[in-house]
């Protein structure tokens, strides 16, 4: 388990617990017409990449990854060639629903930023941001207009943490994202894409 994990489940354990209150054969795939014909040689095939759709606001999350795209991460980071790979799901109370990891270059995925998606039944949106919080070695930051309850603080010399929580879908839900340190308005900025997509 990497650091930033162990401190997060600590923390939502802690928020956990005060939140308590016809069938049919398919048919056959088509066959090609005896007129179509393969790309000549000389006119090399072009695929294009999948576009990133974001999660906005959806009433069912199965992922973390579509609430921020790699491109975007990059982008707003500064990072270059990020891919995201969402993660197992989580079994246990205490972790996380959905992970998402934005892997660089040939970085292993336990070292990477990670995006966590938590929902809570009962919470205010300020529970589980205050509790994040209590993990970081300073003083947090408030990121009002990010969700209802928003702010970063840094959980040690590298690694920053992002909390954003929302009331929404008869849910509070909170996105987690521990990175390495980066500028205040990279924060903000981050942090805002994420309150906007809850």
């Amino acid at each position: 388990m990497d650091r930033s994990w162990g401190i997060l489940a600590a923390a939502v354990l802690v928020l956990a617990a005060s939140a308590c209150g016809g069938a049919g054969e398919s048919p056959a795939p088509p066959q090609p017409s005896p007129s179509s014909s393969k790309p000549s040689p000389s006119k090399p095939a072009t695929t294009t990449p999948p576009t990133f759709t974001p999660a906005v606001s959806p009433a069912k999350v199965t992922a973390a990854c579509p609430f921020l795209g790699a491109d975007e991460f990059a982008r707003i980071t500064g990072t270059s060639k990020v891919v995201a790979q969402e993660q197992p799901p989580g079994k246990a109370e205490s972790a996380p629903a959905y992970t998402c990891a934005y892997v660089t270059g040939d970085q292993a995925p336990d070292l990477a930023s990670k995006l966590y998606f938590f929902a809570f039944a009962k919470a205010d949106p300020g529970k589980p941001v205050t509790s994040t919080a209590a993990n970081c070695t300073g003083p947090s930051t408030p990121l009002p207009g990010a969700g209802d309850a928003a702010m970063h603080c840094e959980l040690d010399d590298y690694w920053t943490t992002l909390a954003i929580a929302k009331r929404v879908h008869g849910q509070t839900r909170m996105l987690n994202l521990h990175l390495p340190h980066y500028r205040d308005a990279v924060l903000a900025e981050l942090a805002k894409v994420l309150g906007d997509r809850l």
